[in-house]
């Protein structure tokens, strides 16, 4: 059941089990979980039923020491959140992206990986390894430096989780999902716990919600911010004294580090091109090998091809046509035409598609090597609130403090430099030549706001409150009735992007919130 706050006659009140902040992935993978096991759920979300712009006014941050673009970039305010700009990729964590020892995870990869069958089966996507170890085989035998890896794109229809679980969503016995709603006001009860949460309207039309259990999914950075709120409209009494929250911000640091110069462009197109496999898509990815002797040189992340191709060709206009649709949009005559005069291109793409199971990319494309690294959890990068500038209901902005340093920039020199001996030692080598940028070059724009939306660290799950703001189970440590789903309670990016390990967290989160007191 859906409504809008804006259309609501009068303020009104509800009593929940469990009140979901958020109606993005990891919102409505909760809300209809913990609703399929007979649990009353609401869900309040900020954004309307779609964001038709490309960035949301209640997004704004204010920037300091760096500009962080994945604050209003990549992010959406709408039922599906981010899920309705999402690409796709989906594919786990390695197991050495997880250690445990030192600021590690505190929870196991088994826990979550449990989850993997389930999420596949919803999402479409073809049961099998992720690994692909035959696609670069070293040449002398030696074991390899990276590993190739696949992930796996679901069919536009089911990027959009709205659409996915739209009957769920709709239905009467459904959640009660509350559209145009921003969460403001938080309130405590003596013994610490969240009593409830008041949202606002742009009307000014108020929804309060008094639940069992809150959880707040509203996204990393709008997750942060509003625990930041919660603690100091309770006179920063809770998170506070701990330090932690806000601190650890950080993201995948993501930069072209060379051009490759094809020997076969079909043979590279083969390896590197998307894969149709059912009804989704494969693509290409290396990731750093578990072994201990790499680990010890370069952090987790990951290296891929791409196709660069000329602004308005015909590959252009077909992946932004696929992207309204995912939206819920209609393409109109400037998207559609381009694709028209693309003709020729389009009938050899379809050739391609049938024979090769392939995407054939434009013959003009450049064909680019960029390194994606995970940048260290430093307590200086975070978020915390604006001192000087509020939102459109008078709360503070979030504020991020944040940077790529020197030893961000070392992590990529070296993450490079290993990867492109791995080329020249594998079968690779027999497809293109590596062409690096000049020393230097990559590392500084990678310095210019280099993040690729994949923020983390700001809610951390940790072993205790000096560690992190949440347990394992994602509980807060200070507040009892609150859980966090949201990719800020990542302690490290892992090597891969983790759009696919917080469903399998939320889904966890749900089945602990279910289970019998």
């Amino acid at each position: 059941m859906i409504r809008s706050l804006l259309e609501a006659e009068t303020d009104g009140s509800v009593a929940a089990d469990v009140h979901v902040v958020g109606a993005g992935i990891a919102g409505l993978l909760v809300a209809t979980r913990l609703r399929r096991r007979g649990l009353r759920v609401v869900v309040t979300e900020s954004g309307g039923r779609r964001q038709d712009g490309e960035t949301h006014p209640l997004n704004e941050v204010v920037h300091l020491r760096s500009v962080y673009r994945g604050a209003e970039h990549g992010r959406a305010r709408c039922l599906g959140g981010t899920s309705t700009l999402w690409g796709g990729a989906m594919i786990p964590f390695l197991a050495a992206d997880m250690a445990e020892e030192g600021d590690g995870w505190p929870v196991s990869r088994a826990e979550l990986i449990r989850y993997l069958p389930e999420i596949e089966a919803m999402f479409g996507l073809a049961a099998g390894p992720y690994e692909a170890p035959d696609l670069a085989p070293t040449l002398d035998g030696s074991p390899p430096t990276y590993i190739p890896r696949l992930a796996k794109w679901p069919a536009f229809k089911r990027r959009n989780v709205a659409m996915l679980l739209d009957p769920a969503l709709r239905a009467e016995d459904g959640p009660e999902i509350w559209l145009d709603a921003t969460a403001k006001t938080f309130s405590f009860s003596p013994g610490g716990r969240v009593a409830s949460v008041t949202a606002c309207a742009p009307n000014g039309r108020r929804l309060t919600v008094s639940a069992r259990e809150v959880v707040i999914a509203a996204g990393a950075i709008e997750t942060t911010r509003l625990m930041l709120l919660a603690d100091r409209q309770a006179d920063d009494r809770i998170f506070a004294p701990d330090g932690v929250l806000g601190r650890y911000f950080h993201d995948h640091l993501s930069v072209r580090v060379a051009s490759i110069e094809p020997r076969d462009r079909t043979a590279l197109n083969r390896v590197a091109g998307f894969r149709f496999e059912g009804g989704g898509m494969r693509n290409l990815r290396f990731e750093p090998s578990e072994a201990a002797a790499v680990r010890a040189q370069v952090p987790a992340g990951f290296a891929h091809i791409a196709f660069a191709s000329r602004g308005g060709s015909g590959f252009d206009a077909l992946r932004d046509v696929f992207r309204f649709l995912q939206q819920r949009r209609l393409p109109g005559l400037t998207l559609l035409l381009p694709l028209a005069r693309e003709t020729p291109w389009l009938a050899r793409a379809v050739w391609w598609r049938l024979r090769e199971h392939r995407l054939l990319y434009p013959s003009d494309a450049e064909i680019e090597l960029h390194m994606v690294v995970e940048q260290a959890a430093r307590a200086e990068n975070r978020i915390l609130l604006s001192t000087e500038r509020r939102d459109r209901y008078g709360q503070p902005l979030a504020a991020i403090d944040w940077s790529v340093d020197r030893d961000d920039q070392a992590r990529l020199t070296r993450s490079g430099d290993l990867f492109a001996g791995f080329w020249t030692r594998s079968a690779l080598s027999r497809l293109g030549t590596i062409r690096r940028r000049p020393a230097g070059e990559a590392e500084a724009e990678m310095a210019d706001g280099g993040g690729i939306y994949h923020p983390g660290g700001s809610t951390r799950m940790g072993r205790n409150p000096a560690e992190g703001v949440v347990d394992a189970d994602l509980r807060a440590f200070r507040v009892p009735n609150l859980s966090v789903a949201a990719t800020s309670a990542f302690p490290t990016g892992g090597g891969a992007n983790p759009t696919m390990m917080l469903m399998m967290a939320a889904l966890r989160l749900a089945d602990r919130l279910a289970a019998p007191p």
